[in-house]
């Protein structure tokens, strides 16, 4: 694997001037490692260094504190010697500096001291680790943009490859139209599957569908340019999860597929974010009329998500099987530990 060489184009903080040290973090720390074949410019005008188009249709991108280089390290070796280039997005460390996770979308701690705001979708605390992991996911939608790529493939850091990884996303990209949004991962369930579409076959033991009922989970997916621009403009405010953000299409309009069985799993290993989060954060409101609007919102979701699935036709529901969504060699043991905690 080649050494790895200084991505240039960071991705824009609006807001975070203010912030000198999370520039200094952006500023040359965005690191590309494998095969590439991008071409370096000097420095433009605004003192940032602009990149030529690269060649390559896909482009991986992957969130990473700075404060874990060993997750770094085993993404490089997960990673690193696929035929795409991979590139590392610092993401913003909700322990260090909180004021610049608040800085990337103008937010401030309306429910302090670690609430961002109110998720009325799960009716909890929106926390500000939560508000931190949807920012690094927002970085990587711009860094992928500026790079010039058709589509990228967005990684957290704990992702972690099975199966036939790359002759499946080789199919993605090669065979029938680009879809929105791709998810590759999800949390492990208690049963093998849930109800799907069948969209088109993968290779022998994959294929592509349209869930209607997704796992949680955003550490792995590939998304088209128009997708990463739509979810940059939906976004806004929003106070939920970005996992939860993705599949939602009722939110922002996109094609949202899953790969059957998942390509990524969470490599199991302790988060570096989940300590930070505050125990208030599940508190919930359990008075009637919160509960209702609670209700009326999660099944106005769950009709635009089935709607999406179906493509607007009705009659695709007769299409519905049960999709598979462990991979066959994912461990039994982790499988039935995960499963123990639902």
């Amino acid at each position: 694997m080649a050494a790895p060489r200084p991505f240039v184009g960071e991705p824009d903080i609006p807001g975070a001037a203010a912030h000198g040290a999370v520039d200094g973090m952006l500023a040359g720390s965005i690191l590309q490692a494998g095969v590439s074949d991008a071409v370096f410019s000097p420095t433009d005008s605004d003192g940032r260094v602009a990149i030529q188009p690269n060649t390559s249709k896909l482009g991986i991108f992957a969130v990473n504190l700075e404060r874990s280089p060993d997750r770094w390290a085993a993404i490089e070796q997960h990673f690193g010697h696929l035929p795409w280039p991979l590139y590392r997005t610092p993401a913003l460390d909700a322990r260090r500096d909180p004021g610049a996770v608040l800085a990337m979308r103008g937010q401030e701690l309306a429910l302090p001291p670690e609430g961002v705001g109110w998720n009325p979708y799960r009716f909890r605390v929106f926390s500000l680790v939560e508000e931190a992991c949807l920012a690094g996911h927002m970085l990587a939608w711009r860094q992928f943009l500026q790079s010039g790529h058709e589509r990228g493939l967005i990684l957290e850091d704990d992702a972690q490859p099975y199966g036939d990884f790359e002759g499946v996303v080789r199919a993605l990209l090669e065979d029938g139209p680009a879809i929105d949004v791709v998810k590759l991962e999800g949390t492990p369930a208690r049963a093998s599957g849930r109800l799907a579409i069948p969209v088109r076959p993968l290779g022998k033991a994959h294929q592509l569908v349209r869930s209607l009922r997704p796992r949680s989970g955003g550490a792995a997916y590939i998304l088209t340019r128009t997708a990463a621009e739509r979810l940059l403009q939906r976004i806004d405010k929003v106070m939920m999860p970005v996992d939860d953000f993705l599949w939602s299409s009722g939110l922002h309009g996109l094609d949202v597929t899953h790969v059957s069985p998942w390509l990524v799993m969470q490599s199991g290993i302790v988060s570096t974010m989940v300590p930070d989060r505050a125990p208030h954060r599940h508190v919930k409101r359990r008075d009637p009329v919160h509960l209702l609007l609670q209700v009326g919102r999660r099944l106005f979701s769950r009709w635009r998500l089935w709607w999406s699935a179906l493509h607007g036709r009705p009659w695709a529901i007769f299409a519905a099987r049960p999709a598979p969504w462990l991979p066959q060699d994912y461990p039994k043991t982790r499988n039935a530990a995960s499963a123990a905690k639902g």
